[in-house]
């Protein structure tokens, strides 16, 4: 039961941390003033905040990631 809980959230976490990545290059791809009016429009701030954001939450999901995984198999 427990086991199955936590590969359920390795799953969210994982998700988490692959439309992070897509939103960053999405980001990245459109380019410095079109990536300004999206992040604004969209997410309701700055372009470069934005990227710092999306950057350091990817690290912490991915640290979280390798922490519930080493759990995982503990159990």
């Amino acid at each position: 039961m427990m086991a199955g809980l936590a590969v359920i959230l390795l799953l969210l976490l994982l998700f988490r941390a692959i439309r992070n990545l897509g939103e960053i290059l999405h980001l990245w791809q459109l380019g410095i003033k079109r990536g300004g009016f999206y992040a604004v429009r969209v997410w309701g701030a700055r372009r470069k905040p934005l990227l710092m954001l999306l950057v350091i939450d990817t690290i912490v999901v991915v640290a979280l990631i390798f922490i519930l995984s080493a759990r995982i198999q503990m159990l």
